[in-house]
């Protein structure tokens, strides 16, 4: 009888240790699993931007990245931009211009810090930048249509570029270069342009030099350049000199300035004129009369040389203007037209017209 209850304690004790060993085993186990890294979820990335054309270059467009990253910590993203084969940008949100007008699809691929990506693409129908100027009308019977442009102070040396363009049939246009005084018989010069005769002197040019000048005939529907420039005499005892370039073609060179008012308008004009040019005139048809057409000018520019070296004064080519915009800063009475404009109030019946 020992020798049994000796066996079946032998028995227990090892069946317990069997059931301890595996018991130990399987929960080192579960311990394993509940070691194993748990793979985070992926970001959750939405890709998307809008788009807005500039108002002054139709060729320019700014885009504005609206897209989003959820699902992770670190929300941040980079922007990869392709426009339609015409460039590429890596910024969040950029400005491109294109390179010419055409249709171009735009496509945005955001890449979230976890490495997944999402792509959005637009279709954009680019057009080229639509021309604008300033058109001169004189509608009115008691005075010429103007653009004036007044400078702060006197520019002795220097010079003015601009395009014209007249119509069949139009009236004369004219350009005045001249000092504080705009009459006429004050001017540095005045020129004639003409729609389809040769242009010619108004105002400032003596026999000899009228009679010298190599003046082309006028064209009509076409964009012709003009230059005049100027010289006051270094003391300035003598009127400045002036010489004059129309369609690429010299008129004139180191002109001496001369009033038209005869031998008691001498000093007057010295006194206008001796210090170099203030005022520049665009002026169409005359204060008697009215016309139809109109005088359109552009790509206006003044250059100072006065510092020893030429530099930019003023400059316009009305592609910061919206077509239809009065450049008339203020009407006859002063009352305000245009605060913006960088026009003498003296200016009349100018707006900004836009080629279709």
């Amino acid at each position: 009888m020992k020798n049994v209850l000796t066996m079946a304690s032998k028995n227990i004790i090892l069946m317990m240790s069997l059931f301890l060993a595996v018991t130990m085993i399987s929960s080192c186990g579960e311990d394993d699993e509940m070691m194993q890294p748990m793979t985070p979820d992926p970001s959750n990335v939405v890709a998307s931007f809008s788009s807005q054309v500039d108002a002054e270059n139709s060729l320019t467009y700014s885009f504005t990245n609206n897209s989003v990253v959820n699902g992770i910590t670190d929300t941040s993203f980079d922007s990869a931009w392709d426009f339609g084969g015409d460039g590429t940008s890596t910024d969040a949100s950029p400005v491109y211009t294109f390179s010419g007008e055409g249709t171009y699809t735009v496509t945005l691929t955001v890449t979230a810090s976890d490495g997944v990506t999402a792509t959005t693409s637009e279709t954009i129908e680019v057009t080229a930048p639509k021309n604008r100027y300033a058109v001169i009308a004189d509608l009115a019977d008691d005075d010429t249509g103007e653009l004036r442009f007044a400078a702060m102070d006197s520019i002795r040396t220097g010079r003015v570029t601009f395009m014209y363009r007249v119509f069949e049939d139009a009236a004369d246009g004219f350009i005045n270069v001249s000092g504080p005084s705009t009459t006429g018989d004050f001017a540095i010069v005045e020129v004639r342009l003409k729609d389809n005769v040769p242009h010619e002197f108004r105002e400032g040019a003596s026999d000899d030099a009228v009679a010298n000048a190599n003046f082309p005939e006028g064209v009509i529907d076409t964009w012709v350049p003009v230059e005049v420039s100027w010289a006051a005499s270094a003391d300035s005892s003598t009127p400045p000199t002036f010489s004059l370039s129309i369609g690429g073609q010299s008129v004139i060179t180191d002109a001496l300035s001369t009033t038209n008012g005869g031998d008691g308008d001498v000093p007057g004009h010295l006194e206008a004129t001796k210090e170099g040019a203030y005022n520049f005139q665009w002026k169409y048809n005359s204060t008697s009369s009215t016309s139809d057409g109109v005088f359109q000018v552009d790509d206006i520019v003044i250059y100072s040389s006065d510092s020893g070296t030429e530099e930019v004064y003023f400059s316009d080519d009305f592609q910061g203007y919206t077509a239809g915009d009065n450049l008339d800063p203020a009407d006859a009475d002063g009352n305000p037209i245009n605060a913006n404009s960088v026009y003498h109030p003296n200016c009349s019946e100018v707006t900004v017209g836009e080629d279709q």
